[in-house]
């Protein structure tokens, strides 16, 4: 019996879900299931009625649902506590990323990280993955995350995945792409293309992909090179070419309509994010805690 127990049982007690908890913790279906299974193995008594139409708690579980929360607001209480008591230097945090999670997806989880933990002095460096691996490695950095692939890593760093993305084409929210939902090899051959810079964690994995297709970047129509996330979609919005982007970081812009994505036809790109870092007996208190933070149930990223 753990935390996360508590977290994961308290969440699907508020969704009244298992697959909607399992879309919000970042898990699959069954892994939230099993999950539930042991806490009713553990008490000896079913906590959650199930239907068609998802879970109710039963007496015995709102009972849990009303210690759970307790528990887990006491053990915020200690750890604000101890965080009173703590040297600042040990409340200093410095996390890189690479600029698809870095610019889009983090900043909410270190918002909410803050809210928890109020005390945290945390500073945020966004460059691509080939130079925060580099910042890693000169421990300019406590941890860092980046999508995987990561090629290279050396053995004193550990990595664990934290989140998963897809790839996605991305068009100006115009004809002849606006009315589509695929685009194929060929038109993405022809197209005017903007590229990430050398060293872009996202521009090795789309050409890992390619290649296992049978093509390679010269084979794109390549217009410009560009190391800045919102400077690609700024220039796919303003009707310049295509691009590649992930769903994460395009999430706002899609959502408003002010670009279109597209998936490649009969093909799929997915990805994980990776949280790395060197081994715990260099880490301070704060960042052992953002790591429980990342790799708890309900990773906030918007």
């Amino acid at each position: 019996m753990n935390l996360p127990h508590f977290e994961m049982f308290c969440e699907v007690a508020r969704v009244k879900s298992f697959s909607k908890a399992a879309k919000l913790l970042h898990l699959s279906q069954p892994a939230v299931s099993a999950q539930i299974h042991y806490l009713e193995d553990y008490y000896g008594m079913q906590l959650f009625n199930r239907s068609s139409s998802g879970v109710t708690l039963t007496a015995v579980g709102e009972m849990v649902y009303k210690y759970a929360k307790e528990i887990l607001k006491l053990h915020d209480k200690l750890e604000n506590e101890i965080d009173s008591m703590l040297q600042s230097e040990n409340q200093k945090l410095i996390i890189g990323a690479s600029s698809t999670i870095g610019n889009s997806a983090l900043p909410c989880g270190i918002w909410t990280f803050k809210e928890k933990y109020p005390q945290a002095q945390i500073k945020l460096e966004v460059h691509n993955a080939e130079r925060i691996l580099a910042l890693l490695n000169d421990n300019q950095l406590n941890l860092a995350l980046l999508e995987n692939p990561i090629s290279g890593l050396p053995d004193d760093l550990v990595s664990q995945p934290i989140s998963n993305d897809e790839l996605l084409v991305i068009a100006p929210a115009n004809p002849p792409w606006v009315d589509r939902t695929e685009i194929t090899l060929e038109e993405i051959k022809t197209a005017p293309f903007i590229i990430r810079e050398q060293g872009s964690g996202l521009r090795q994995i789309f050409e890992e992909a390619i290649t296992s297709w049978g093509m390679k970047l010269s084979d794109l129509n390549i217009v410009t090179e560009m190391s800045s996330t919102s400077a690609i979609k700024s220039t796919v919005e303003a009707g310049l070419g295509l691009s590649i982007c992930s769903r994460i970081a395009t999430q706002k812009e899609i959502r408003t309509g002010t670009i279109h994505p597209l998936t490649i036809e009969g093909k799929s790109v997915k990805f994980n994010y990776q949280l790395v870092y060197k081994s715990e007996k260099g880490l301070n208190n704060i960042a052992k805690r953002f790591i429980r933070f990342i790799m708890g149930p309900g990773t906030p990223f918007c």
